[in-house]
C-alpha cells in the first residue's frame, strides 16, 4: 500500500493541510484543463500497478467556494482508491474570490471532459468516471451530475466541446444544495464563524436572500432527472456547518424524480462536518464508499 505525509500549510493562511504525495509513485500532477486562469488544474494518481484502463474517481475539494486546494487533507478519503484500484483526478477549480458562480460549476464539468478526452493517456477508463466530493465539493458533485447533458451549465469554450462531462455514479459527503435553506438554517441554528467571509456575497455575489430568482439556477434539486447517475451520500446529525436537512432535502427530491433506489444516503449519529469530525477517514466509512462505487464501475 502506498504511503503519504501531511505538510502543515504557512500560518495565517486559509488552507487545510497539505499533502507530501511525493511518495505516490505514478502520478501526474499541475495539468492544466483550461486556459482561463491558473488555477484550472488537476492531478491525476494511478494504482501502484497494472496498465489499466482504470475506472476513474474525480474530486472535487470543498472549502465553502471560497478555499481549499486540490492537494489539501480532503483529498485522503478519495485518494486511497489507488489501493482499490482505482485512478484518482483531484481537480483544482476557480474559487469565489476569483470568479463568481458558475465559474466553479464550468471548471468541473470542463475537468471531467478534459479527463475523458484524454483518458488513454492517462491510463483511464472513460466510460467508467465517478465524481465525489465533500461539502462544496459535494455540491459541484451533485450539481454536475444533475445538469449532466444540459449545455446551459457547461463553458464549451474551456475546451474538449465534443466530450461528455457525464459520470455514471456520485459520491458526497456532508454537501450543501439548497443555499437558501442552508442560510435560513443558519440564522435560526445562530451558526456564526467570526472567522469566515459573507460567502454568499464572494460566491454569488450577493446575499441569497437578495437574489431568490437567481437562486433557482443554483440548486442541483431543481435539476435532477430520471437519468440522474446513482449516487451515495453521507451525513452527520451533529454538523455545526451543513445542517443535515440538506441530505434530507437531497434524498426526497431523487426518490420522487427517480424512484427509491437511484440515492443511497447515510445519516451518522453524533458526526459532525468534515475538518471537525476526523472518523469521516476512519476505514469503515471508506469501506462503504468503495463498495458502493465498485458495484456501479467494477
Amino acid at each position: 500500500m502506498e504511503t503519504w505525509t501531511i505538510i502543515d500549510p504557512p500560518q495565517g493562511t486559509m488552507e487545510g493541510q497539505t499533502i507530501d504525495v511525493s511518495q505516490i509513485r505514478r502520478k501526474y500532477l499541475d495539468i492544466p484543463y483550461a486556459s482561463e486562469s491558473p488555477n484550472q488544474a488537476l492531478d491525476i494518481y494511478l494504482p501502484p500497478e497494472g496498465d489499466g484502463p482504470f475506472p476513474t474517481l474525480v474530486f472535487i475539494h470543498g472549502g465553502a467556494f471560497i478555499f481549499g486546494a486540490k492537494r489539501d487533507t480532503q483529498l485522503l478519503q478519495a485518494l486511497d482508491g489507488i489501493n482499490r484500484g482505482y485512478a484518482v483526478a483531484s481537480v483544482e477549480y476557480r474559487l469565489g474570490f476569483e470568479a463568481k458562480y458558475p465559474a466553479g460549476l464550468f471548471d468541473v464539468k470542463a475537468a471531467i471532459r478534459f479527463l475523458r478526452a484524454n483518458a488513454a493517456k492517462y491510463k483511464l477508463d472513460g466510460s467508467r468516471f465517478a465524481a465525489c466530493g465533500d461539502s462544496a465539493g459535494g455540491y459541484y458533485t451533485v450539481m454536475a451530475a444533475a445538469t449532466q447533458g444540459n449545455p446551459a451549465f457547461e463553458d464549451f469554450t474551456q475546451g474538449n466541446a465534443g466530450y461528455s462531462s457525464s459520470v455514471q455514479a456520485a459520491v458526497s459527503w456532508f454537501g450543501v444544495f439548497d443555499i437558501i435553506t442552508q442560510d435560513k438554517e443558519v440564522e435560526r441554528l445562530s451558526i456564526n464563524d467570526p472567522m469566515m467571509p459573507d460567502i454568499d456575497r464572494v460566491w454569488l455575489g450577493a446575499h441569497s436572500s437578495e437574489i431568490t430568482g437567481l437562486m433557482y439556477f443554483t440548486n442541483p434539486l431543481n435539476f435532477i432527472t430520471p437519468e440522474f447517475p446513482p449516487l451515495f451520500a453521507q451525513h452527520g446529525t451533529d454538523d455545526g456547518t451543513v445542517p443535515v436537512v440538506q441530505a434530507h432535502l437531497l434524498e426526497e427530491k431523487i426518490k420522487q424524480i427517480c424512484g427509491p433506489d437511484r440515492a443511497t444516503i447515510e445519516i451518522l449519529e453524533g458526526y459532525n462536518h468534515g475538518g471537525v469530525e476526523l472518523r469521516w477517514n476512519d476505514k469503515e466509512q471508506l469501506d462503504k464508499t468503495f463498495a458502493f462505487l465498485d458495484k456501479h464501475l467494477k
